[in-house]
């Protein structure tokens, strides 16, 4: 088996947070970082990649812009690179296609030079040199780690004994052999992919089932909460705060907050309305529909043909049976160490709820040797991409503070500020003192100055 030199940092998984750690790493001279991607090419959620997909942030909240502008891996210079960005500027008003940042992410992924595809990693062990990171043919040496792994299907447990063709996980549904098209169809979930999934059913040619019974869970369906002010917890102050804040302080957040994240985007739900609409009352279809607030999968079994599942509603005794033919999880996604990281899990502290012991810089709360003689960074840090929700906020996970995670992790690992990650305004006042006094607005409008300012991490 072959071994590589020694890098001063290798990430795990090419998703869109540590590509953006990738792109902003080209900017440090003499660091040397490998990504690691089990796939073989720059995939973002295949199985998602529903037409009409449309992102539900900012474009500009890219892999780069909002920590470093002037960086060529952005957004703005693909558009130009690729030669549509005036057509782009003209047909995106409504919306930017998701499939349209995955072409971006693989032009950026082909282009940085350190993402290696086709590396599925298997274990991980601590050694005095920092980490040997092995893969199936081959070991990464490393001082230290960065964990972009990803989430794993969450499946209910009544399901998982018939997982298969006919009972999927949403993650897969592009993927798996769909026979939707005048069959018996249960979908399980309420947020964004449910609605994807459910708008593309009635939509879709030969897709449309004979029956459809949507099972949200939720007491409707919550739009995204898209407001100026919710947003403004998706900044770097609103994510201090949440860190700064006791575990039931937290806790109350993440619900009080959780449809600025896990809603459903309202011009979605509108058109899936109008859809049923359609179908109801002006065309000539054999089609079925049952949406079904506040229901979740209790049970599910075969039968004959197809299964049957039962479906729990709010109240004690509220019970419905549905027949399908095929069952669609849009149960997302559950938080835990990935099984190549086994090794490390003793030494790796935690929260009496099993979560990990996460610092503001996202850096996991263990040993770490500062760098010695010549070195550019330390030995033995573990730092993590969205898997910090419990500590971080309902920002961790989304796309929105990616870029600013990731130049607040590079700050972390290099000991010195190489990129702006303090410093930016908002219209709450995320007090860490409980002082009120802040800057006037004339301060606030004041262009930092050149000897303030880190070279190339904002125009001037």
């Amino acid at each position: 088996m072959s071994a590589h030199p020694l890098y001063d940092v290798v990430a795990v998984g090419c998703g869109p947070s540590n590509l953006s750690l990738a792109a902003l790493a080209t900017e440090i001279p003499g660091l040397s970082l490998a990504v690691l991607e089990r796939d073989p090419e720059m995939r973002w959620h295949p199985g998602l990649m529903l037409p009409g997909a449309k992102l539900q942030v900012s474009p500009w909240k890219d892999l780069v812009s909002l920590s470093s502008p002037t960086n060529p891996y952005s957004f703005l210079n693909y558009l130009v690179f690729t030669g549509r960005v005036h057509r782009f500027l003209v047909s995106s008003r409504g919306g930017v296609h998701r499939k349209e940042f995955e072409q971006y992410y693989a032009w950026a992924a082909e282009r940085v030079g350190s993402v290696h595809f086709g590396q599925d990693v298997r274990a991980v062990e601590r050694v005095p040199e920092g980490f040997l990171v092995h893969t199936a043919d081959t070991t990464w040496r490393s001082r230290n780690l960065v964990l972009g792994a990803g989430r794993r299907p969450h499946v209910p447990a009544a399901a998982r004994p018939f997982l298969g063709p006919d009972v999927v996980h949403a993650h897969h549904y592009l993927r798996a052999p769909r026979g939707t098209g005048g069959a018996r169809t249960l979908v399980v979930g309420g947020g964004q992919s449910s609605a994807e999934i459910v708008h593309h059913l009635l939509s879709a040619p030969g897709a449309l089932p004979s029956r459809l019974v949507w099972a949200t869970g939720r007491i409707g369906l919550p739009p995204l909460d898209d407001s100026a002010f919710g947003n403004d917890w998706f900044t770097p102050a609103g994510v201090h705060r949440f860190h700064r804040a006791g575990p039931k302080v937290r806790a109350r957040l993440l619900e009080a907050l959780r449809y600025t994240s896990d809603g459903v985007s309202e011009g979605l739900l509108t058109d899936i309305y109008h859809r049923l609409y359609e179908l109801d009352y002006l065309e000539d279809t054999a089609f079925g529909h049952s949406v079904l607030p506040g229901y979740r999968l209790a049970q599910l079994g075969r039968r004959e043909t197809g299964y049957e599942a039962l479906l729990s509603g709010i109240e004690p005794g509220d019970e419905l049976a549905a027949a399908a033919d095929t069952v669609i999880l849009a149960t997302g996604y559950s938080d835990g160490a990935p099984e190549f990281l086994a090794p490390l899990l003793d030494e790796l502290p935690r929260h009496d709820d099993g979560t990990f012991r996460t610092r503001a810089d996202f850096r996991l709360d263990t040993a770490c040797r500062p760098a010695g003689p010549g070195a550019l960074v330390g030995t033995g840090g573990v730092w993590v991409q969205n898997a910090a929700r419990h500590s971080h906020g309902v920002a961790d996970p989304n796309l929105s503070l990616a870029t600013w995670r990731s130049a607040t992790i590079l700050n972390s690992l290099l000991g010195r500020t190489a990129f702006k990650t303090e410093g930016f305004d908002t219209a709450f006042s995320f007090a860490p003192d409980g002082a009120l006094d802040g800057p006037p607005p004339a301060t606030r409008r004041t262009v930092p100055t050149s000897s303030t300012a880190q070279a190339g991490t904002f125009l001037q």
